[in-house]
């Protein structure tokens, strides 16, 4: 095997290891945008309350946070978009 097949491999591996994100932990991340965006969307309400949980599912490079009225997504490296 050359050079150059082995260095795509390496940036192909990289590449599928970015997108599936392992090191995002669902709980964490749900935890996470409840706490900076709940109050945002009215998933939780002036008492504090929730009202719509969200659910996380994965996405490509990330993971998707959806909530009844919208949904947030968070990138590999944690950014909430």
């Amino acid at each position: 095997m050359g050079r150059r097949a082995k260095a795509v491999i390496t940036a192909i591996l990289i590449i599928l290891i970015f997108a599936f994100a392992p090191w995002l932990n669902d709980r964490e991340i749900h935890d996470r945008v409840l706490k900076e965006k709940g109050r945002l969307d009215h998933t939780i309400d002036e008492d504090g309350r929730l009202i719509c949980d969200y659910k996380v599912n994965w996405a490509p490079f990330g993971r998707w946070v959806a909530s009844c009225e919208g949904g947030w997504y968070v990138t590999f490296w944690g950014q909430i978009v």
